[in-house]
């Protein structure tokens, strides 16, 4: 890892760096996973989303998104997380979690879900989603559906198809 790097809030000038990450990170088969389908043509929430530079390279990246199921319970979907591979192994994936979740618990009230792996996100709160309780617009493997609670807020786990909220 670099000795010295910078998290910073994601802007629109890190979009081209940030999608050759992914890219790198996760190759052409991430455009048809189902949480693809939570973010194409859709934008960010800038506000709790962030970036690691060294250097003035982008090194990492995490980004939040908003949803909404069809039940009208609103959330926001975590990820992609990228960090480039000369960096990995060396906790700045989970540097920038903290960051996203620490500005999402300040700035929302809503609760966080993903898809992903509960040994690497439970130790940030998260949790698997009830069977059934949530559905991904496409085939996704439901142990791997977690929630985190908003801080904010005492509600339980989201319920619904989730949807883009546009």
């Amino acid at each position: 890892m670099s000795a010295k790097f910078d998290l910073l809030p994601d802007a629109a000038l890190y979009d081209a760096a940030a999608e050759a990450l992914y890219a790198l990170a996760f190759g052409p088969g991430r455009h048809v996973k189902a949480a693809a389908r939570l973010r194409e043509g859709h934008s960010c929430r800038r506000d709790v989303s962030f970036v690691a530079l060294a250097d003035g390279q982008l090194i990492g990246a995490c980004r939040l998104w908003p949803l909404v199921t069809d039940q009208g319970h609103e959330a926001l979907f975590l990820g992609p997380i990228a960090v480039a591979p000369d960096q990995q192994g060396q906790g700045l994936g989970g540097k920038l979690v903290e960051a996203c979740l620490e500005a999402s618990d300040r700035l929302t009230a809503l609760p966080v879900i993903l898809v992903g792996d509960l040994a690497f996100f439970e130790p940030y709160g998260f949790q698997r989603v009830p069977k059934g309780q949530l559905i991904l617009p496409g085939p996704a493997d439901p142990s791997r559906l977690l929630w985190r609670p908003a801080l904010k807020a005492e509600i339980a786990a989201p319920s619904g198809k989730l949807m883009k909220k546009v």
